[in-house]
């Protein structure tokens, strides 16, 4: 067996291809040796020459040593390191190779020469260096037949190397290091270290290498004398605290004669740190060495992350924090994070243009990480981001999401120590100023509310509630007396200083968005679990109650609690709607505990419950907007459960028609969804699919009146409401004609008018000012104070106009938001009911909304909603209405009416979808045969489809500019051929050059006529085989007459490609008639 394939793949620079290699060459190496050594009569042989090498080795492994020696200095691909991992196997393996016959070798086959180019005296450098690595690394120096000369050998090259070329020094160094632990207690110790001081030390320390070997020497080798090296230091202890200050020069890698600017400087930290950190990390550190905190605070903090430190030393700053940050407990993690380091972290972190930005984001990264696999430092490295060092926007300042990102690793215990420290913060604040106050709070509010609405972070159900209480606490209630047996976020503590109106205006807006995330929130232990499959889940605790009935219980066990003063004067009226409205919740509960489950979600009682506990915590922000609702609510619930037939003895009073219930509802989610509270608005859509099932007709054509309603300065009041002052200013100001207009050319007329009233006003400040702004009047001479009262009173209008225009855009974007929304509702509606024939009634009105609205950049948006709706949504859904009344034909004629001016690929293909869609609700999904068994009504209602279909092959035949899409025909007839039969009596017409607008529209009538017959007439279909023979006379008419007018009509004659086509159509028919039609004659008649 050869070795020779191996030696290839030792170059390869995938790692494991090498490693996979060195294994099968040393293991085929091994055996050679071992057969060979049997065979060897003399006792304990060393290889110590060339020789005997060849001698007391076999063959291969005797080339093997000269090949990986050779190849070490060889560039190639990882040449070096995967053959200087095969030698240092080989060599610890066979130990009968001796360091003398390595050395003799290695320094032969790296001899450099005067001749040598650069690049190859670098290539010998890194040879011979490497195979000094080998020859420690498999531990040879142990060895018997290892000498002293040896030793010295190594050591003088060593320096030699270090010496030629300054960045071979640490290295060089470093191996150096590597020796010290086999001389120990040898015959060598003592000679060998004699050579070391003598060739590395000329007097005292002066550079980091000279360091990092003093402290191998004192680790491997305690018993050396150093006194000479360490002459100028305080202290035989290299961390000793009074040598900090001279380590710290040592370690900043500057020459004493040299300016920083000038030294050279590499981005990888020294080997230098890694044993001065360990001692540090080390579960028994030495004993008279600073403390980690005085070592950090002078070697990296003020030598790294000084304000005067260069760019290159902040960066090996940086790369300490990382090495640091992984092995700290969280009771140490603040050391590091001193004020300098986070003043560099933050400024670096914050902008790309930084200088060290990519560094820092690594940091950030690594942060990460750490916090990710050690779940106990994430609180930890959370509060130093946030805390004095650092500051409470961290992310915001830094553009990055590192807090947010670390509070998603937190596991519960995190989160619960994270948010006790964020109610100290919020209750006790040590700033005075009033608005610094305020920050403080507002900033723990919103990292409160981040806790939840943040669905990354994972949540248990326990600190949820804690957190939940503490803001509705604040929220609502007085602190009279503190509970100093308590912690701050679970217990009663009375602020200091106390709330201003603006916090507790604050801390009810973050309320309400904390009770908008529970409604979403299912319940936690499922999740955790990983077993929840459903939405409807959504809003539940883990017990099954409501989130909301859970936070409306907490409160008012809160409001009987007499160390709380409530914030809030509910009238007695509303204090008593309250209590008739939770009885009535104490009612539905019952109800849904006698229902099945699985129906409860979907129950109308359900939807009930979640409506009135919302609105009953919204009547604690808003008492009268709430009260109100929730007097409509219940009024609502009466008349849908409560309702009684009158009675038959008492004659009915004539009153007003009473809106059905159903109406109010919708009314009132609709409401929602322009009410500033994010309770309600996520209520709308939560509830609306609750109650979608019981829409009637006016409710359906309520949502879409408001999706079609036109951008008019008077719906827009109707819809966001108006102000008088605001109204009074912009009349003032002459804006009778700045609001928005549907059509593009009015919003331009608009334009001009305001310019032309803009041209007057100028004009009147002018002749005010004593300015004749007339070309053909006599110049007259303004003095300052004129032109600067001009100037203000010009500006003035300036303003005015653009404050004009801002509401004119803020208006037309809040409209739009709210029709899109209000198409989501639509949405739900036409999901939720794909079967129910009110879902056709969306169409013809949507439809009027993609053509009325104007093209802006505002309204795209909502009308790719639509559109988006009506070609995905709805007209591929897999569950339709089965409906065959007359409206569904007047739908499919407005489809193809509206598709007659289609303007766009999307539009075309949403006609094509829409037009499949109602086919399918008037005939089923699939193809039938129309025969004798084929019922009338059935065939009636193909008729009238095919109608439909007839006048659009019309249209597109004798209309040039139509852009009706050609598909809407083409996926009827091939999906549906044997139905579609009926339009082959308007088809044949079109066969007929004549009759067509173009050569064009004449081959797609031949497509079209091809796809039904070829699908139809002989396969099986014996009633369309007579309808066939029926149609053949009108159909070979049509074709003998554009063969003529192909002859002698130049005007109207196909080219040669369109008649070669046309023929080939001929030929189809033809042959179809030919298999179905025995008596040839009878098919040469007709042709």
């Amino acid at each position: 067996m050869t070795t020779l394939n191996f030696y290839w793949d030792l170059a390869s620079f995938d790692p494991a291809v090498r490693k996979t290699a060195a294994f099968s060459l040393i293991k085929t190496l091994v055996d050679f040796q071992q057969e060979h050594e049997s065979k060897l009569e003399e006792p304990n042989p060393v290889a110590d020459t060339e020789e005997k090498l060849n001698a007391y080795c076999s063959a291969d492994v005797s080339y093997a040593v000269r090949r990986l020696i050779r190849g070490l200095p060889s560039s190639r691909e990882g040449a070096r390191q995967g053959f200087s991992l095969a030698l240092t196997e080989l060599l610890a393996i066979v130990d009968v190779i001796a360091t003398k016959v390595v050395l003799d070798l290695l320094f032969q086959y790296t001899e450099r020469t005067g001749s040598m180019s650069g690049e190859e005296i670098r290539d010998m450098l890194f040879g011979r260096l490497f195979g000094l690595m080998s020859i420690v690394t498999a531990g040879m120096i142990s060895r018997e037949s290892t000498t002293t000369e040896d030793i010295i050998r190594m050591l003088e090259s060593l320096k030699e190397m270090s010496t030629c070329k300054s960045y071979l020094a640490e290295v060089c160094h470093h191996v150096v290091i590597n020796i010290l632990p086999h001389l120990k207690d040898t015959q060598h110790e003592t000679e060998a270290v004699t050579k070391i001081k003598e060739l590395f030390f000329n007097g005292p320390i002066v550079n980091v290498d000279q360091l990092n070997l003093v402290i191998g020497l004192q680790h491997h080798l305690p018993k050396t004398d150093l006194s000479e090296e360490l002459s100028n230091w305080k202290s035989q202890t290299i961390l000793a605290p009074v040598n900090l200050p001279h380590l710290s020069n040592i370690l900043k890698e500057i020459p004493a004669d040299t300016q920083e600017a000038l030294a050279d400087w590499k981005p990888e930290l020294h080997s230098v740190w890694d044993p001065l950190l360990s001692n540090y990390f080390n579960p028994n550190p030495p004993k008279g060495i600073a403390t980690f905190q005085e070592f950090w605070d002078i070697a990296v903090d003020k030598n790294m992350f000084h304000q005067q430190a260069s760019h290159g030393r902040k960066y090996w700053g940086f790369s300490l924090i990382e090495k640091a940050v992984r092995r700290l407990s969280p009771e140490e993690i603040p050391l590091i994070f001193t004020a300098n380091f986070m003043r560099t972290f933050i400024n670096n972190l914050s902008s790309d243009l930084r200088f060290l930005n990519k560094a820092a984001k690594h940091t950030a990264q690594v942060i990460q990480e750490v916090a990710e696999k050690n779940k106990q430092v994430g609180f930890s490295l959370i509060t130093q981001l946030l805390g004095n060092n650092g500051h409470q926007n961290f992310d915001r300042i830094t553009h990055t999401r590192t807090v947010e990102s670390l509070l998603t690793t937190l596991d519960a215990e995190g989160i619960k120590s994270y948010i006790e420290y964020l109610a100290k913060t919020f209750v006790t604040v040590g700033a005075t100023e009033e608005k610094a106050v305020q920050t403080t709070r507002e900033w723990a509010l919103n990292q409160m509310t981040l806790l939840i609405t943040n669905p990354k972070i994972p949540k248990e159900e326990e600190w949820v509630s804690e957190l939940v209480n503490f803001i509705m606490t604040y929220c609502f209630f007085d602190v009279k007396k503190t509970d100093k047996s308590s912690s701050v976020s679970s217990g009663l503590h009375r602020p200091s200083p106390a709330l201003s109106e603006a916090t507790v205006k604050f801390c009810r807006e973050k309320f309400q968005l904390i009770l908008a995330s529970l409604s979403k929130l299912p319940p936690l232990e499922k999740v955790n679990s990983a077993s929840i499959k459903t939405r409807k889940l959504n809003g539940f605790t883990n017990n099954g109650e409501l989130w909301a009935f859970t936070v409306y219980k907490n409160y008012t066990s809160l409001t009987s609690n007499k160390k709380l003063t409530s914030l809030l004067k509910l009238s007695a009226k509303t204090q008593a709607s309250v209590k008739d409205a939770m009885k009535l919740i104490t009612e539905i509960k019952s109800k849904l505990t006698a229902m099945d489950k699985n129906e409860t979600y979907d129950s109308l009682e359900h939807g009930f419950e979640i409506l009135l506990l919302n609105v009953i915590l919204h009547i604690l922000i808003n008492e009268e907007e709430g009260i109100s609702i929730l007097n409509e609510l219940t009024d609502c619930y009466d008349k849908t459960f409560r309702s009684k037939k009158p009675s038959q003895k008492k004659k009915p009073v004539q009153t007003e028609e009473q809106p059905d219930p159903i109406n109010v509802i919708v009314d009132i989610l609709v409401s929602f969804l322009t009410n500033e509270s994010p309770v309600l608005k996520n209520l709308a859509e939560q509830v609306f699919e609750i109650f979608s099932h019981k829409l009637t007709k006016e409710s359906i054509e309520m949502l879409l009146n408001i999706v079609a309603n036109t951008d008019d300065k008077k719906n827009d009041e109707e819809l966001f409401g108006s102000d008088e002052e605001e109204e009074e200013e912009v009349e003032e100001n002459g804006s009778d004609d700045s609001s928005s207009s549907e059509e593009e050319g009015e919003e331009e007329e608009s334009d001009v008018e305001m310019d032309e009233e803009l041209h007057l006003k100028v004009q009147e400040m002018m002749k005010a000012q004593g300015i004749n702004s007339t070309e053909d009047s006599d110049e007259e001479l303004v003095d300052d104070d004129a032109m600067a009262a001009f100037d203000e009173k010009l500006a003035e209008v300036f303003k005015q106009k653009k404050i004009l225009k801002d509401e004119k855009n803020n208006m037309q974007t809040n409209v739009v938001h709210f029709k899109n929304n209000v198409m989501g509702l639509i949405i739900i509606y036409a999901r939720k009911n794909p079967t129910n024939p009110l879902v056709l009634s969306l169409i013809v009105p949507l439809l009027k909304v993609i053509r009325s609205t104007p093209s802006k950049s505002s309204t795209n948006q909502f009308v790719e909603k639509v559109i988006a709706f009506l070609r995905n949504r709805l007209a591929k859904s897999s569950e339709y209405p089965k409906v065959h009344d007359d409206y569904v034909f007047d739908i499919m004629k407005t489809v193809h009416d509206y598709a007659t001016h289609s303007t766009s690929s999307e539009l075309s293909d949403m006609y094509l979808q829409l037009s499949l869609y109602l086919r399918k609700c008037i005939l089923g999904g699939s193809d039938f045969e129309l025969n004798n068994d084929t019922p009338k009504e059935t065939i009636d209602n193909v008729n009238k489809l095919m109608k439909i279909y007839a006048e659009s092959v019309k249209v597109f035949m004798t209309k040039r500019s139509t852009s009706f899409p050609s598909s809407i025909i083409q996926q009827m007839v091939q999906r549906y051929p044997l139905s579609s039969w009926p339009l082959l009596d308007t088809l044949v017409v079109y066969l007929d050059r004549s009759a067509c607008v173009n050569v064009f529209r004449l081959s797609m009538a031949c497509t079209w006529t091809c796809a039904i017959i070829q699908r139809s007439v002989g396969q099986k279909h014996q009633a369309y085989t007579q309808k066939f023979k029926d149609i053949l006379p009108t159909l070979s008419q049509s074709i003998q007459s554009t063969l003529d007018i192909s002859t002698k009509n130049a005007k109207l004659s196909l080219d040669s490609k369109s008649k070669k086509n046309y023929m080939r159509f001929v030929s189809v028919i033809i042959k179809i008639h030919k298999k179905i039609e025995s008596d040839s004659t009878v098919v040469s008649i007709i042709y």
